[in-house]
C-alpha cells in the first residue's frame, strides 16, 4: 500500500467517524427532546384532573398536542438505533439483553412507584389487584413492557429475514399499520401498546436501514411532511386530553412529524446531554415531577409558571443524579437501570426506551 493510498484511508475513516458522531448528536439531541416532552407532559398533567390541574389555555393546548409526537418519537428513535445495531444472530443473547434491560428495571421501578402510589398522600391513582401488578401496566411503565414485546417481534421476523430488504420491511410496516387501526383492548401484558408502538417503531428501522434519511434532508420532503401532519393533525380536530390514538389521522401526524424531526438535523448540545440519560428519565422522572408537585402545593404555591419550571427541572435532573448514583454499583444499576456498573459514563445500549439497539 502506498504512502498516497494509506492518506487516502485515513481521510475516509475520518470522514466516516465524523458522520457518526454527527448521526450520534443528531439523534442525542431528538433523545433530550423526547425526555422534556415526557417530563411537561407529567408535570402538566395527562387531562386536566391530573398533574397541576390544567384546564385550558396555552399550556393545556400545547401539552395535548404534544400527543401527535410524544410517544411515537420515542419509539422511532429506538427503531432508528436499532437499524444500526441490529439482532447479529445469537438469540440467547439478544433476549437476555432485552429481559436484562427492559424487564428487571420494569418489574423494580414500577413496583416501588406503585407502593408509593399507595402509601403517598394527595397522588392521582390508585394501584388494582397487587396480583396482577405488570399482568396489567403500571402507569407509564407500560412502554417498557410493549417494547420488549416488541423486540420479540423483531427478533422473530429477523430470524426468518422478513425484514432485510426493503419490500419485506414496507409489508411487515403495511401489515402493522392494518393492526395499529383495528386491534385494541389486549391490556394483558401491554400486548396493545406494542401493537401501537410497532409503526413507529419499524419507520425508524426503515429511515437507518436503507438511510432513508438522507432524502429527508431535502427541504421540499420537509415542506411535503410538515403540510401532511398539519392537515392529518387539522382534520382531528383542536388538541383535547387523551386524544384517540387509533386512527388513519394520528399515525400519518406521528409518522410525519418524527420523520420531519429526524430531517431536520437538530443539533443542540444541552439538548444531547440530556439524551445521553434518556433511559434514567424515562423511569424516574414520575417521582420528582409528583414529589415536586406535592412539596409546592403544601407551602401554598398554586402559580402555574412557578410550579410548572421546577417540575420540569427536577423532572429531569433527579434522574441524573440516580443514573450517576446507581451505575457505579453491581446490583443497583442491574436493577434499577437493567445494566452492569459503569462509574464513568451513563449507558448507551440499545435497550434504552427511546434509543433501542442491541
Amino acid at each position: 500500500m502506498t504512502k498516497a493510498s494509506v492518506l487516502d484511508f485515513g481521510k475516509i475513516n475520518g470522514a466516516l467517524a465524523q458522520k457518526y458522531r454527527n448521526m450520534n448528536m443528531r439523534i442525542q439531541t431528538l433523545r433530550g427532546l423526547a425526555c422534556l416532552l415526557l417530563v411537561l407532559y407529567h408535570v402538566v398533567g395527562a387531562d386536566p384532573s391530573l398533574g397541576l390541574r390544567v384546564q385550558d389555555g396555552a399550556v393545556r393546548w400545547f401539552n395535548d398536542g404534544l400527543a401527535y409526537l410524544r410517544m411515537p418519537l420515542f419509539t422511532f428513535l429506538s427503531g432508528l438505533v436499532y437499524g444500526l445495531r441490529p439482532f447479529a444472530g445469537n438469540s440467547r443473547a439478544f433476549l437476555q439483553g432485552k429481559v436484562r434491560r427492559l424487564l428487571i428495571p420494569m418489574l423494580v421501578v414500577g413496583t416501588a412507584f406503585a407502593v408509593l402510589q399507595v402509601l403517598t398522600p394527595g397522588t392521582h391513582s390508585s394501584v388494582g389487584p397487587w396480583y396482577l401488578l405488570h399482568l396489567q401496566p403500571v402507569a407509564h411503565f407500560w412502554f417498557v413492557e410493549s417494547l420488549f414485546w416488541v423486540f420479540v417481534v423483531i427478533w422473530a421476523l429477523e430470524r426468518q429475514h422478513l425484514i432485510s430488504g426493503m419490500k419485506g420491511l414496507l409489508l411487515v410496516l403495511a401489515l402493522s399499520c392494518a393492526l395499529y387501526l383495528s386491534v385494541s383492548g389486549w391490556h394483558w401484558l401491554s400486548l396493545d401498546g406494542a401493537i401501537y408502538l410497532m409503526p413507529y417503531f419499524l419507520t425508524g428501522l426503515l429511515c437507518s436501514r436503507f438511510r432513508l434519511e438522507r432524502h429527508l434532508a431535502n427541504p421540499w420532503i420537509r415542506l411535503a411532511l410538515l403540510a401532511l401532519a398539519l392537515a392529518a393533525a387539522v382534520s382531528m380536530g383542536m388538541p383535547v386530553p387523551n386524544a384517540e390514538r387509533r386512527t388513519v389521522a394520528m399515525l400519518l401526524t406521528g409518522m410525519s412529524l418524527c420523520l420531519l424531526c429526524l430531517g431536520c438535523g437538530l443539533v443542540l448540545p444541552w439538548l444531547a446531554r440530556i439524551g445521553r440519560h434518556s433511559y434514567a428519565i424515562y423511569l424516574f422522572h414520575v417521582f420528582f415531577t409528583a414529589a415536586t408537585r406535592l412539596a409546592l402545593h403544601r407551602i401554598g404555591i398554586d402559580l402555574l409558571a412557578l410550579d410548572l419550571l421546577p417540575g420540569l427541572l427536577l423532572g429531569l435532573a433527579g434522574p441524573m443524579l440516580i443514573e450517576r448514583l446507581a451505575g457505579g454499583f453491581k446490583w443497583p444499576a442491574l436493577l434499577l437501570l437493567g445494566r452492569s456498573a459503569k462509574a464513568d459514563k451513563p449507558a448507551q445500549t440499545a435497550t434504552e426506551p427511546l434509543v433501542l439497539a442491541r
